[in-house]
């Protein structure tokens, strides 16, 4: 295994260096230092794809993991808005620009949308300590979304489009979005509707029902609050922190199944489809201990729902969208992916399942030997599908 450990590391050295990038925009004169996730489908920089590569990096170089989660930084606005999507080197393509969340349709530098907001976890793995402005402008971010993106102030974050959440295509937002999910044509109309209404969550849900309070963002949030409890010493942040853990519990968590369901459209409908964000609270330490082993017992470790050969299957093998092969128009709709691993692995070793964990991660490892640092891959024989060289699948240093 020791060799084999190695040989992964080496590879994953390899895949973040050939994707990195540097330079200045030409826009406006704003230096970038980043990771691709992917050349050439995916050259620009994503805000969680970001912070997996730091993290990653942190492995081999940590001047280079500082350098990404600067730029990320760098690319927001003073009000403490962080971008999905930055276009540093290139913009985006004319063919594509209608589908990218941003201000005007060509000639922008950035979506106006979130991404899972994970800065603060990277920034306290793989960021300089003590870096006091960097800190400021991380709380500012975490203010703005409280701000702006939880409108009735529960301590949960509402997202105005699917791939808000990182899980772009996943089939628990066709239930929400209907014809204007992500990978249908219809998807630029919705994204057209936002643009008009500014982007602001307020006047999108006053206008329908096209928003969810979406758990995986949520538990990015509340990691990224108890990040920033660590790091600065205020308790203000774990009490945010907290809250959010709270609604998690009170108010997704399904008491009939033991998962935790998105909230959607102004009654908070539960969204019924059982999808690996179902179980990321896992990772949240104010989750009890109690709910964890049911998600554990109950549905991680089934052989019917997500005890796969290889990973952990994004979508339940039991439910009807479950569809583990490529998909050239849709993802997270069957396929293990690296970095669901990765948050969710830790909490079963804390848990002290610890043969379960490392029936996740060897067999992703072997993997990706194997077949590649690929986008994702097929949970019953590991078969690498999609992107090659894609950089977050280098997270597998993190776990193994």
């Amino acid at each position: 295994m020791a060799t084999e450990v190695t040989e992964l590391r080496a590879r994953a050295s390899g895949v973040l260096r050939e994707n990195w990038r540097t330079g200045v925009r030409r826009a406006d004169g704003l230096a970038y230092a980043y990771t691709c996730p992917s050349t050439p489908r995916y050259r620009h920089q994503w805000h969680w794809d970001s912070c997996f590569h730091a993290i990653a990096w942190s492995h081999f170089d940590r001047a280079r993991a500082e350098a990404e989660l600067r730029t990320l930084l760098r690319s927001g606005r003073p009000d403490g808005f962080l971008p999905h999507t930055v276009f540093w080197g290139w913009p985006a393509g004319w063919r594509r620009a209608p589908f990218y969340a941003t201000g005007r349709v060509l000639g922008a530098t950035h979506t106006e949308t979130i991404d899972p907001p994970l800065l603060a976890v990277a920034w306290e793995r793989a960021g300089p300590a003590g870096d006091v402005a960097a800190l400021e402008q991380i709380a500012a971010h975490l203010d703005w979304l409280a701000r702006e993106r939880d409108p009735d102030g529960d301590g949960l974050l509402s997202l105005i489009l699917p791939d808000e959440s990182g899980l772009d295509d996943s089939p628990k937002f066709d239930v929400v979005f209907g014809r204007y999910a992500h990978y249908k044509p219809s998807a630029a109309l919705l994204i057209e509707q936002c643009r008009r209404l500014g982007y602001s969550a307020r006047r999108i849900a006053a206008c329908g029902e096209l928003h969810v309070e979406e758990v995986l963002v949520n538990v990015a949030y509340a990691l990224s609050l108890h990040a920033m409890a660590r790091m600065t010493g205020e308790p203000s942040w774990a009490l945010r922190a907290a809250q959010t853990e709270r609604g998690l519990v009170w108010r997704s968590l399904d008491p009939a199944t033991g998962l935790f369901f998105d909230l959607a459209g102004p009654g908070e409908t539960p969204v019924r489809v059982s999808t690996w964000s179902c179980l990321a609270p896992l990772a949240l330490p104010g989750v009890p201990d109690d709910v964890k082993r049911r998600l554990v017992e109950e549905h991680l470790l089934d052989a019917r729902r997500y005890r796969a050969p290889v990973g952990i299957p994004s979508v339940s093998m039991e439910e009807p969208a479950y569809t583990p092969h490529f998909d050239r128009w849709r993802n997270w709709r069957g396929p293990s992916w690296v970095n669901t691993a990765w948050l969710l692995v830790p909490a079963l070793r804390a848990l002290g399942y610890e043969a379960d964990a490392e029936r996740i991660v060897a067999p992703l490892a072997r993997a990706a030997l194997r077949e590649g640092f690929r986008e994702y891959y097929d949970p019953r024989d590991g078969t690498g599908q999609a992107a090659k060289g894609f950089a977050w699948s280098t997270l597998l240093v993190d776990l193994v």
